[in-house]
């Protein structure tokens, strides 16, 4: 590291214990600290606290060897002005120091503040599993996302996990403690959807024996995320823009004016730029929404990710199941790898879930795990002549429901059937 800055011109000055390194901080005052956060003294997060405190001029560049969610959320919330993962990618360092040499002294004095304290809750956090570069990048967004109010639209193929994104931004801000609730488009009802999000007056309409608060005002101060948005009809997509725009409306049937301070999160795997252009989203709404947009990338553009989720799930189905950890020979690993994951990471943890259930040994073979994936993706082994149409039928629906984990809408739209067509035929072969 020395050599590394020294090339690029830079006065040097190093220490390999926490305390010896602070204390010579406080005395030089640098631009510049490069933190690690396992010292042989000091923990690095403490370091980079009081650095902050005292120093809030100096900027500091975390780097670690422990790659998760947290440290980076924490280390960022504390103030951090990067965090890069060892070993170092001096791709990723020039990066960090081009971004440093953009930002002039006084702007960086004009742009610090207090460092914001954090504590996490002590269960039901959401937690991201990831150490690749888009993992890193999705984990700094949630970091300086969270403590603000903007609207976030989460974009992402199907099982990526746009909604975890959204729970980590709720939890991890300052409205942790208020609602987080969730908001299926694709299951809405064009005719209740209105009372639904905003709520009635008794007498509002034939049923309405009651007032009843709707999703926003049962939100209160929290998180409402619109889940699968491009499915939102567009009569109700004008009236989420106008509480977007003025933070207020009516319940149905009554008069009185009401205000919320709700934060509105969208997630979605369509192209809404493309259903803009089709006229099926109006422009302005999505202008609202995509105030920062987060991408969720695939499994297939992570591939790094996967032995690290897959060791995560196992031990996971493990405590779920009661049973010990089952672990993965080389060659399995290598199977996941190559495997294009067209479910993302829903689609892993479902096909190491049926790997674990149905193998009696303690390590899962490659034949373990094509024979999971194999469940959805592989033929019947009866014999076409043998089966009837409404076999054929009743096999591809079941196995486009399990391919789309029993997302409603979107096994209607790869069928090309409607919702009440679809549940009359799951009611006939045995599925309520």
């Amino acid at each position: 590291m020395r050599v590394y800055f020294e090339k690029r011109g830079w006065e040097v000055s190093t220490e390999l214990r926490g305390q010896n390194g602070l204390k010579k901080a406080l005395i030089m005052h640098p631009a510049l600290v490069i933190l690690d956060l396992k010292l042989p003294d000091m923990d690095g997060q403490n370091i980079l606290e009081r650095l902050r405190q005292e120093m809030p001029a100096t900027q500091v560049i975390v780097i670690t060897a422990f790659q998760d969610m947290e440290n980076t959320i924490r280390c960022i919330k504390l103030g951090a002005f990067d965090f890069i993962h060892k070993p170092i990618d001096i791709n990723e360092l020039d990066a960090a120091l081009n971004r440093f040499d953009k930002v002039s002294l006084a702007q960086r004095s004009q742009q610090q503040s207090e460092p914001a304290t954090f504590a996490y809750p002590s269960e039901g956090t959401p937690y991201i599993v990831g150490k690749s570069q888009a993992m890193k990048e999705v984990f700094k967004k949630i970091a300086m996302v969270s403590e603000s109010r903007v609207t976030v639209l989460i974009q992402g193929e199907t099982g990526t996990g746009k909604e975890l994104i959204a729970r980590a931004i709720h939890y991890q801000g300052a409205s942790r403690i208020q609602p987080f609730m969730v908001v299926d488009c694709s299951t809405l009802v064009d005719t209740l959807t209105e009372s639904q999000l905003f709520g009635y007056e008794k007498g509002a309409f034939t049923g309405a024996e009651i007032t009843r608060k709707g999703t926003l005002e049962l939100a209160g101060k929290g998180t409402i995320l619109f889940d699968e948005l491009g499915e939102l009809p567009l009569r109700l997509q004008s009236k989420l823009l106008r509480f977007l725009q003025e933070k207020e409306y009516t319940r149905v049937g009554g008069s009185q004016i009401m205000h919320s301070n709700t934060r509105i999160l969208a997630a979605t795997n369509q192209d809404l730029a493309q259903m803009t252009s089709d006229g099926r989203m109006r422009k302005d709404l999505l202008y609202r929404l995509q105030v920062v947009t987060i991408h969720a990338p695939s499994l297939r553009n992570r591939r790094s990710d996967i032995p690290l989720l897959a060791c995560y799930f196992l031990e996971k189905i493990g405590r779920k199941l009661g049973v010990p950890a089952k672990t993965l020979t080389s060659e399995a690993i290598s199977q996941l790898e190559s495997y294009s994951w067209p479910g993302n990471v829903r689609e892993l943890e479902n096909s190491l879930t049926r790997a674990v259930v149905l193998t009696k040994s303690s390590v899962l073979t490659t034949e373990d795990i094509m024979n999971s994936i194999s469940e959805i993706e592989g033929a019947s082994s009866q014999t076409i002549s043998e089966r009837t149409l409404a076999d054929v039928e009743k096999e591809h629906i079941l196995r486009v429901f399990m391919v789309k984990h029993g997302h409603l809408g979107d096994v209607c739209r790869t069928l090309g059937i409607s919702r009440p067509t679809l549940r009359c035929k799951l009611k006939q072969y045995g599925y309520d």
